[in-house]
């Protein structure tokens, strides 16, 4: 439930950056390889980008410091909140603004 709380007020907050940002359900790998096709139920922001592609946005995001990094599904760049601490979100919309924003705006 503090997940999707937070998912869904994170979405909420990234208007204007030129991106569709919707929050929704997913899925987490576990362990980082450590259990094969263990999985916990989780909550993701789906940003879809207007004005780039979902590749150029993940690299932007990456190249970026801190990076962030995230995983391409059906035309969206899905970012998985149970691996951004609460503490860390002021951090993540920031990257997502300067990731988002025109080149050379």
């Amino acid at each position: 439930d503090a997940l999707e709380a937070r998912a869904r007020a994170l979405a909420d907050r990234v208007t204007g950056f030129g991106a569709a940002v919707d929050a929704a359900p997913g899925q987490s790998a576990v362990g980082g390889g450590t259990f094969p096709g263990v999985e916990l139920p989780t909550w993701t922001l789906r940003v879809a980008p207007t004005a780039l592609t979902v590749d150029a946005l993940a690299a932007r995001l990456r190249d970026g410091d801190p990076p962030v990094v995230g995983r391409r599904e059906e035309g969206a760049l899905v970012l998985d909140l149970r691996t951004v601490q609460p503490d860390e979100e002021g951090t993540l919309l920031t990257r997502l603004s300067e990731a988002l924003a025109e080149p050379g705006a």
